[in-house]
């Protein structure tokens, strides 16, 4: 599946869509937004990278935070609702994980879990990728972007 697809079923079904990324860093937006029509249903994007900025932005406890250093399921949908309410988009999505080379709490490095929030269902997918850390942000990112297009 291409951003080209997406972005041609977003602008089909009138809907728009806003991404909150942690260990993607912002790829799966620039994925977005590098096909023409992109500006037409992508509303905006944040990057909370850290615990504290997933905190500041999106209003999450540390003490939530702290107990899976910010890698869950319902960190990934939590961050996928509050950022389509934020950006008031029909769609909200986000991508959260270890990319690795390590990772926390006995959690294996390229564990990602992805979030999706729409008006009628909000959903997490746990994934596993293996590859270089650079390797699973792009691979997460494609991911995240089939799980959109599958689902709207």
């Amino acid at each position: 599946m291409t951003s080209k697809k997406l972005i041609s079923k977003l602008n089909k079904e009138k809907l728009s869509i806003a991404l909150a990324e942690s260990c993607s860093a912002g790829y799966a937006s620039y994925l977005l937004t590098k096909t023409a029509g992109a500006s037409k249903v992508f509303a905006g994007g944040i990057i909370v990278y850290s615990l504290p900025s997933k905190e500041k932005f999106f209003n999450i406890p540390s003490s939530t935070l702290k107990k899976t250093q910010g890698v869950s399921a319902a960190i990934a949908t939590t961050l996928a609702k509050k950022v389509r309410k934020e950006f008031s988009s029909d769609i909200g999505a986000s991508i959260v994980g270890f990319a690795g080379p390590t990772a926390s709490k006995g959690v294996k490095a390229g564990t990602i879990f992805l979030g999706l929030s729409t008006n009628n269902n909000t959903l997490s997918k746990k994934i596993i990728i293996r590859g270089s850390r650079n390797q699973v942000r792009k691979k997460a990112s494609s991911l995240l972007l089939e799980l959109i297009y599958k689902n709207i």
